[in-house]
């Protein structure tokens, strides 16, 4: 007999291991600190099955950063620890999360500044879990720069660091990226990407969101853009966001590219402000039920709830 693994509900953006470090919290026990927009609890009613992580140094700190990146990844253990999470690093853990009823983590470098002077650090944190990387916070590094920045793309630097993630099967992720950077990584990985944290342009016209031929190379490489739940990179009026703009943001980008390629990505404890009806994690569950009164069908549902990050996830992940 077959036995039907569950497709897994992926949030592919959360910085509460940041907020935790630089909070004046110093154990993170779910629920006693309701200012997270994450905690165990909240992931269970919200019906998520795996929250991806940020590890992100902020640049006032920027000197300390591996150190920083630790603590941050010494944190994520202790969720697993104490708290029970699947720290997932292989594919096999993802299959283990599809048959069980654990709640999974999953790391991700936000900005490759953390590797500046210190790209022999990456196999290390490869073994300690990084599975995803971006290229660039919204600053300048040796490999990349942001979104305020357009002069230059991607470095020589940069080029090699890239042909080191494939071929240690890290996920390449080119949110903050400026427009050179993003088609450089185009050009240069053999990998589908994704743009964890991202909206589109056409509909709020922040510089963090992405442009139409954005959208279609992500679809050229399998890859996928996961909704940010920022006020401002969903409505060019913040103050009047709400969940209805992630449909909308979900209904262009479908429209544009095809459902297999948007998935989510909240920000959720990255951002101050949040849409009205998406307040923390627990809200979660109700995107699949607006996606049901739309014209969406089930498959279609379950690939943007996390099915089309499985995808990438199954198709650069070396083991």
């Amino acid at each position: 007999m077959m036995i039907m693994m569950k497709s897994l509900k992926i949030d592919f953006h959360a910085d509460t291991l940041y907020k935790k470090l630089f909070s004046q919290t110093t154990q993170f026990i779910s629920g006693k600190f309701p200012f997270f927009h994450f905690s165990k609890e909240k992931m269970q009613e919200g019906d998520l099955d795996l929250q991806v992580l940020a590890l992100f140094v902020p640049t006032e700190v920027v000197n300390l950063s591996v150190e920083i990146t630790m603590k941050m990844i010494a944190l994520a253990y202790k969720m697993r620890d104490l708290e029970g999470f699947q720290l997932i690093k292989n594919k096999k853990d993802i299959q283990e999360l599809q048959n069980n009823d654990d709640l999974g983590i999953m790391l991700s470098i936000e900005g490759a500044i953390i590797l500046e002077n210190n790209i022999e650090l990456l196999q290390l944190f490869y073994e300690l879990g990084v599975r995803s990387i971006g290229l660039a916070w919204s600053r300048k590094n040796n490999y990349a720069q942001g979104v305020p920045y357009e002069t230059n793309g991607v470095s020589d630097e940069g080029k090699l660091l890239i042909e080191e993630l494939d071929n240690l099967g890290i996920i390449i992720d080119v949110s903050h990226l400026n427009k050179k950077g993003f088609f450089d990584v185009v050009n240069i990985t053999n990998n589908p990407f994704i743009a964890s944290h991202s909206n589109s342009f056409s509909l709020c016209s922040s510089m963090r969101n992405l442009m139409d031929d954005q959208l279609e190379a992500i679809q050229s490489v399998e890859g996928v853009i996961g909704i940010n739940f920022n006020p401002g990179f969903l409505n060019n009026k913040p103050e009047n966001a709400s969940i209805k703009d992630v449909i909308n943001h979900i209904d262009y980008i479908t429209n544009k590219i095809g459902s297999n390629y948007v998935g989510l990505g909240s920000d959720f404890d990255g951002i101050i402000k949040v849409p009205l009806g998406l307040e923390d994690v627990s809200k979660l569950k109700l995107i699949p039920k607006l996606l049901s009164e739309g014209n969406y069908s089930q498959k279609d549902i379950r690939s943007i709830m996390g099915g089309n990050f499985q995808r990438v996830i199954s198709k650069v992940w070396k083991k």
